[in-house]
Formats: structure tokens, sequence, C-alpha cells
């Protein structure tokens, strides 16, 4: 459903309210970008209010990819950090060079 929203299928609120997900934005320190959490059926996405728009816009797409991925529903300690962050990221770069190859 991710890359209906970046073809440009659904909007961002419709994949929003398609996956139960609200977005809050917070101070937060710098090197925090982003963080989900996931409360019952409730996806929390809160963006750090530092960022630029881009970046913003960005970490909230690296953000739906780890609900997409499920790396929400594992325990951390299950994985490393790095290795959930790397993966959610290449998933992203997968999806918009998938998009810009349409």
């Amino acid at each position: 459903m991710l890359i209906a929203l970046l073809k440009g299928e659904i909007t961002q609120d419709d994949y929003m309210r398609a996956n139960n997900i609200n977005i809050f934005y917070r101070y937060m320190p710098s090197y925090i970008h982003g963080l989900v959490i996931k409360y019952r059926d409730i996806s929390m996405i809160v963006i750090n209010k530092c960022l630029s728009k881009a970046k913003a816009d960005l970490t909230i797409l690296h953000e739906f990819a780890h609900l997409e991925l499920n790396h929400v529903e594992k325990f951390i300690c299950e994985y490393k950090r790095a290795d959930i962050e790397d993966e959610a990221d290449k998933y992203v770069e997968f999806l918009l060079n998938t998009v810009k190859g349409c």
C-alpha cells in the first residue's frame, strides 16, 4: 500500500486512515528524527519538530516502512536496532526507485 502512496494513487491521509496512523510533531534531541509506537490497533508516529519539511517527509516515509515491515510488532531485543533501521532505509530506497522507474 505504501507504493500506492508514492505513486500518488492514494493520499497520505488515505494511507493513514487505512492503517490507523496518527502523526505528532514534538521537539526531540537532534539525533532522533522520528519514532513509531503501536498501542493496540493505533500507530503513533512522532516526528522531530526541528526537521526541515523535506527531512520530515522522508522520516515519515521511513516510519511507514517500519510499520509495513512489521518492525513494531517484533521485540526490539530480537534484532539489533541498526539492522531494522537499515532494513527500513533499504525498503524506502527500493520503493522510491520503483516509483522512479514507472
